[in-house]
């Protein structure tokens, strides 16, 4: 893997394992003698199952940054998602603001190959979490620690026997916590996890991540087949090639969730919008 993608396949490692229980098709309620392991295999395969069935949806995000608050409307497309600012520190946005927005819309309108590689990059980053989902069972050690409302609360701790083979793997196997699984559909209600240990890459000389990285993720049921990641906490500090730091800190929650239809596109999501 080239290493100008590392610190953005970080990240996407530290939110995967949220995203490999979650979403996929309806399955019949834990048996009382299903393990930790077999519910966790299953979430695993409803993911592999669901990232097949992509669904579209309009929602309002609040996003932390640089001591500000965002507030978005977000538009998913079979392209890229239109991000239309709605506020800033619970203000209405500045014509500088929306004409920087407005801007940047019309520059990826314009360039077709942009948005391409925007969407190859996404692609590429679901084809990879594919790959990390078939390892989850292996790579960690669950303990069952009971029911909690409809959930199954599991804690789930690096194997020590399982052999890491890419980076993303090193980063994913680092990381131990809780997750709350949904009995009814053996879906991801929440996740709490950490880094217990730093993750050190070429001896030290390539990067490292630091230890007690943090990443805590809601999901919610939007209908009987679709969970969407409502609120979204990240906290990484770390270093690699170059001397170049990492430091992601991101606070997002979502809400306002409403279906879009299968085939929108970028231009139709800007259309919607610039209509309201």
């Amino acid at each position: 893997m080239e290493l100008s993608k590392t610190t953005f396949l970080l990240v996407h490692a530290y939110r995967f394992v949220a995203f490999t229980f979650v979403a996929g098709m309806v399955l019949t309620p834990a048996l009382p003698s299903q393990t930790a392991k077999e519910l966790i295999g299953d979430a695993c395969y409803n993911e592999l199952q669901q990232r097949e069935k992509r669904t579209l949806w309009s929602y309002v995000a609040e996003r932390h940054s640089n001591d500000h608050v965002f507030r978005e409307q977000v538009i998913e497309t079979v392209e890229v998602p239109v991000r239309h600012l709605l506020a800033v520190d619970g203000n209405p946005p500045t014509s500088v603001q929306l004409k920087e927005e407005n801007d940047r819309h019309q520059e990826l309108l314009k360039n077709a190959s942009r948005r391409h590689a925007i969407w190859k990059q996404q692609d590429n980053d679901d084809k990879m979490m594919a790959e990390l989902l078939r390892i989850i069972p292996e790579a960690f050690v669950f303990e069952d620690l009971g029911k909690e409302g409809q959930s199954e609360r599991i804690a789930f701790h690096p194997n020590p026997e399982f052999q890491p083979k890419t980076y993303e793997q090193r980063i994913l196997h680092a990381l131990d916590g809780i997750v709350f699984v949904d009995l009814q559909e053996k879906r991801i209600a929440l996740l709490s996890g950490s880094l217990g240990t730093r993750v050190v890459f070429g001896y030290g000389v390539i990067g490292h991540v630091e230890q007690g990285g943090s990443t805590e993720i809601t999901r919610v049921r939007l209908s009987p087949q679709v969970w969407k990641t409502s609120a979204e906490k990240i906290d990484i500090d770390g270093r690699f090639v170059m001397l170049k730091s990492i430091n992601k800190h991101q606070n997002e929650s979502r809400s306002g969730f409403e279906p879009v239809a299968p085939d929108t596109t970028f231009a139709q999501a800007l259309n919607d919008i610039g209509g309201k």
